[in-house]
């Protein structure tokens, strides 16, 4: 089952037409970390939250709380 932060991150990055590939270059986050975020393999640390946040521009603790209610 995947995970509720794992749906929104995919959601997020597929709406800029990216890969994982090219979201994590550009996030700074490693292409295997990423994906295992959102398949839902992984909990997000807060540091990785707070770099997602800022490139999608998505306002602070909404991706948090995403997954906070995942944990």
């Amino acid at each position: 089952m995947m995970s509720e932060f794992g749906e929104k991150i995919i959601s997020l990055r597929e709406e800029r037409g990216l890969t994982v590939k090219d979201a994590c270059q550009q996030v700074g986050i490693p292409q295997s970390r990423l994906s295992e975020l959102e398949r839902g393999v992984r909990l997000p640390t807060e540091g990785q939250i707070s770099l997602l946040e800022q490139f999608y521009e998505v306002d602070p603790g909404v991706l948090e709380k995403i997954a906070a209610s995942d944990s």
